[in-house]
């Protein structure tokens, strides 16, 4: 059956959020989507048409996400229209402009939660918008007919949280592993140069990138390296300002698809040392798997779903949240490989990846649960 698809999310931002559009793509030849957003912003080419409802471009995206509310009829109209036999929230978060076409139009709806909305939910609300968001997470929560779950951690954590059980399944989101491949031109186990470990995320406190920063320094004299570090946020200026006068540490900022998979094809290793702050975990961490879909092994925290995305002295390493000192442990001796086990555990980070975590394979899955709703 070829299925019509409602594609929805509060906002879209491409680059950086390719995932809410990547499985509509790659199914684009046997069913049928079209994108709603309240607001979006789309600098790459895709073959999903994709719709916003928040006019004044001129205004800026953030400035346009101040009135995002007043659009809700307008989005919940334009959904209704299209006619579709499913509706595919993003996000419990601003899920009540699908939830509302859903009910209106007694047609199904699935939402996958990605975390930040489970966190949501399962804190107090006690200002303005976290009420707001209880309210939309409540409504996807009462409305849909499935609600995936980026891992089995965010899956327990969503029953903790109060979701239903009985609606709640995994779906793992998988990446492009025909995208993400790796360079066989180059050689990492083996090279003259020295080697470079990689940080691609936000720079934030929850992505734990100050205690990158230590674990790399204390191991430079064992295993002298360069730390390239891909990202902004709200500790850019300060880490910019303390890696100044330190040349083995290079800031590239925010890049774009292309850029971050070249980072990550002539990277040794990605360090994702994400840690607990604010009730807030790691829910899957997407940038493991493109890494490993490169060959690219990656050293971990053990965070939230961080470990669903590892196996641990296989494809990567997983060390304790929050400790410094085991990083950089994990750092020395990751870069410290002989080349031999470097190319094994490089081959099983990407044999890993096509077989469990690819985007053909969650595909697959969520065809199935297109099927099992409509």
């Amino acid at each position: 059956m070829r299925v019509k698809v409602a594609v929805t999310k509060g906002t879209l931002r491409v680059p950086p959020t390719y995932f809410a559009l990547t499985h509509a793509e790659l199914m684009a030849g046997k069913h049928e989507f079209e994108m709603f957003c309240l607001v979006a912003d789309v600098q790459a080419a895709t073959r999903v048409p994709v719709h916003d409802f928040v006019p004044l471009r001129r205004l800026g995206f953030r400035k346009r996400e101040v009135i995002m509310p007043a659009f809700i009829p307008a989005m919940v109209h334009a959904v209704t229209k299209f006619q579709p036999h499913l509706i595919h929230q993003h996000f419990g978060t601003w899920a009540l402009p699908a939830a509302r076409a859903a009910k209106s139009s007694r047609i199904p709806l699935v939402t996958t939660l990605h975390g930040a909305d489970v966190f949501a939910f399962g804190r107090q609300a006690s200002t303005a918008m976290a009420r707001w968001h209880h309210r939309n997470i409540s409504a996807a929560n009462e409305q849909s007919g499935k609600l995936l779950a980026v891992s089995n951690f965010l899956a327990g954590e969503a029953v903790a949280a109060g979701l239903n059980r009985q609606k709640l399944e995994v779906h793992y989101q998988g990446i492009d592993t025909d995208y993400f491949t790796p360079d066989d031109a180059v050689d990492r186990a083996q090279t003259d140069e020295e080697p470079v470990l990689l940080f691609v995320g936000g720079l934030s406190e929850r992505k734990g990138v100050r205690d990158l920063l230590r674990a790399s320094s204390s191991v430079q004299l064992q295993v002298p390296h360069r730390l390239v570090i891909a990202g902004d946020g709200e500790l850019g200026e300060h880490i910019r300002q303390t890696t100044a006068s330190d040349p083995r540490v290079e800031l590239v900022g925010s890049q774009d698809r292309a850029a971050v998979r070249k980072l990550l094809r002539d990277a040794k290793a990605l360090a994702v040392p994400s840690r607990t702050h604010n009730g807030w975990r790691e829910a899957a961490g997407l940038v493991a798997l493109e890494a490993a879909a490169c060959g690219t092994p990656v050293i971990a925290n053990n965070c939230g779903g961080l470990s669903e995305m590892i196996v641990d002295g296989t494809t990567g390493v997983l060390v304790e949240e929050g400790n410094t000192e085991a990083l950089a442990d994990a750092i020395k001796q990751m870069l410290g490989l002989p080349p031999d086990e470097y190319r094994a555990m490089s081959a099983a980070a990407r044999r890993f990846t096509v077989e469990e975590r690819s985007l053909h394979k969650s595909c697959a899955e969520l065809a199935d649960h297109y099927d099992d709703v409509v």
